[in-house]
C-alpha cells in the first residue's frame, strides 16, 4: 500500500505557517498602533504643559504691569499654536477659581493643569488654541485672557 500522509504534512504545514504568519502580522499590527496612540498622548501632553507655562508667564508680566502707577492699558499677546500633536485645545483660565490654567487636547483626550500665582484678580475665561492675548480691564481691576484676534 502507498503511504499517502506525506502530501497530507505537506498541505498542513503550509496552512499552519499561514496561521502562524497571520497571527504574528496581526498582533505586531495592533501593537504598533498602540504604540503611536502613546506617543501621541505623550506628545500633547508635553506641548500642552509648554504651551500653559507661556500662557502663566504672560499672566505674570501682565500682573507686573497691572500693579504700575499708571496701568490704562496693558495687553501682552502670547502666540501659541493652534494645534498640540494635531490636536486643536482649549485653554480653560480659572474656572474653577482655584487660579489654575486648565489646557485640554480635543483629539487625544489630554489635559494638562498649571496654577498660576497673581496679585490681580484673574478673570475666569475658556479660549480656543492660537492667537491668545492677556489684557488688564482697569474697571474691574482684573486680567482677561482673551482671542488675540
Amino acid at each position: 500500500m502507498a503511504d499517502v500522509s506525506r502530501g497530507v504534512s505537506t498541505a498542513l504545514g503550509y496552512v499552519l505557517n499561514l496561521g502562524v504568519a497571520t497571527l504574528l502580522i496581526t498582533i505586531l499590527l495592533l501593537s504598533a498602533g498602540t504604540l503611536v496612540d502613546d506617543q501621541r498622548q505623550r506628545a500633547a501632553q508635553t506641548e500642552l504643559e509648554v504651551v500653559g507655562e507661556r500662557v502663566n508667564a504672560d499672566l505674570a508680566a501682565a500682573d507686573r504691569l497691572a500693579r504700575t502707577n499708571d496701568p490704562t492699558t496693558v495687553r501682552i499677546e502670547a502666540d501659541v499654536p493652534r494645534r498640540v500633536a494635531g490636536s486643536p485645545y482649549d485653554v480653560a483660565v480659572n474656572e474653577s477659581g482655584s487660579d489654575e490654567l486648565v489646557l485640554v487636547a480635543e483629539q487625544t483626550d489630554v489635559d494638562v493643569t498649571i496654577p498660576f500665582d497673581t496679585t490681580t484678580e484673574v478673570a475666569a475665561s475658556t479660549v480656543d488654541s492660537g492667537d491668545l492675548a492677556v489684557v488688564y480691564d482697569p474697571g474691574n481691576d482684573t486680567l482677561v485672557v482673551t482671542d488675540g484676534d
